[in-house]
């Protein structure tokens, strides 16, 4: 058998049985052809193509559904926006975890939808999905697909303060400050420029709050000391555990 015969052969199988080969024929057409397909087009052609090849299609089919999306919002509304936008978070969940469009497909897709669940007033289910771009960046990271641990936790960070909830912002500063420490650890040049205000901005939202302080000013603290810092990480110890060797506690004046 040679090699074209190999290939037709493992292209036949991948195919789903449930297509019909006729719409499979046409969609690729309808991607040939030599005019410019409209939206509308190019979502019927590409969820068609991509249950015969998700790697190849599925980034495509949820670019064309976002950006329909947003099509049929505008002149229709948010609540026809929607199911397009849903459709999109869950075709981006679908493409392979090793793929290398999968993080930024999956980070537009559900920011997409997220804002049209706001729009709709649907803020719990908005949150919720807010934290899967949080948690794929993350992910990204840990795979080398993306260059910083905090890829995709910008918005949820937003969405909290926004939404006054204290206590979960305090939780994903404090995973965005230590994991951006972690990943500048052997990055000394200018390490206390670029990780100085992620620290100083724990604290204060642990002071706003009057919830966290200790675990926050332990966190500078150590901070601190890295960056030989040694006085005012000895001010944020002493806040911490009391004034050393029976020295008054004085008052710390910090850059928050």
């Amino acid at each position: 058998m040679n090699h074209s015969e190999n290939t037709g052969r493992n292209s036949d199988q991948d195919i789903d049985q449930n297509i019909d080969q006729d719409t499979v024929l046409r969609a690729r057409t309808m991607l040939l052809g030599s005019g410019r397909l409209g939206l509308p087009q190019e979502v019927e052609a590409y969820r068609v193509l991509a249950k015969v090849s998700p790697a190849a299609y599925l980034p495509k089919l949820v670019r064309a559904l976002v950006s329909y999306g947003y099509e049929v919002g505008h002149r229709r509304g948010p609540e026809r926006r929607l199911p397009l936008h849903a459709e999109a978070a869950d075709a981006a969940r679908r493409i392979g975890a090793g793929h290398p469009r999968r993080t930024g497909a999956l980070r537009d897709a559900l920011e997409a939808y997220e804002h049209a669940l706001f729009e709709l007033g649907r803020r719990a289910e908005g949150r919720a999905v807010c934290e899967e771009p949080a948690e794929a960046g993350r992910a990204a990271f840990e795979r080398g697909e993306v260059a910083h641990p905090a890829y995709g936790s910008a918005r949820l960070a937003v969405t909290l303060a926004e939404e006054g909830r204290p206590a979960e912002l305090r939780a994903v500063q404090h995973r965005l400050t230590v994991r951006s420490a972690l990943f500048r650890e052997n990055r000394t040049h200018r390490i206390e420029e670029a990780l100085r205000p992620l620290f100083d901005e724990e604290v204060a939202l642990a002071r706003r709050a009057a919830e966290g302080l200790p675990r926050a000013l332990t966190d500078r603290a150590m901070f601190l000391v890295a960056a030989k810092r040694y006085g005012e990480a000895r001010a944020d110890f002493a806040e911490v555990v009391g004034p050393f060797d029976g020295a008054d506690r004085t008052p710390i004046v910090t850059a928050t």
